[in-house]
């Protein structure tokens, strides 16, 4: 075995050891992050929230805002490659989420 395979071998078969999570979490952070927070949303969204952020509406605008991202994350759980329509629901999300993160409490 060379000393490069030797080197990748004993890495990968330490990382157990030394993190709380699958190397596999490494590679695909934005699919991973997503599965963490679509379950998340989706009970922030069922929640009885005491208000919405400055700017919207109502109630329905701001669950209709969280939709979209959840929308966005759930495209991107598991997939590497969207169409342009999808790309286009990942971006819309991504935004609103990046807009109104700090909104994200009851």
């Amino acid at each position: 075995m060379s000393m490069k395979r030797k080197k990748d071998k004993d890495s990968s078969e330490n990382w157990s050891h030394k993190h709380d999570f699958p190397i596999s979490e490494t590679w695909n952070t934005d699919n991973t992050v997503a599965q963490l927070i679509v379950p998340r949303l989706l009970a922030f969204k069922a929640l009885d929230k005491h208000g919405h952020p400055e700017g919207m509406k109502d109630m329905r605008e701001w669950n209709d805002a969280i939709q979209k991202m959840i929308d966005a994350f759930e495209l991107m759980k598991y997939v590497h490659t969207c169409s342009k329509e999808e790309n286009r629901v990942v971006e819309q999300g991504l935004d609103l989420f990046r807009k109104y993160f700090r909104h994200l409490w009851d």
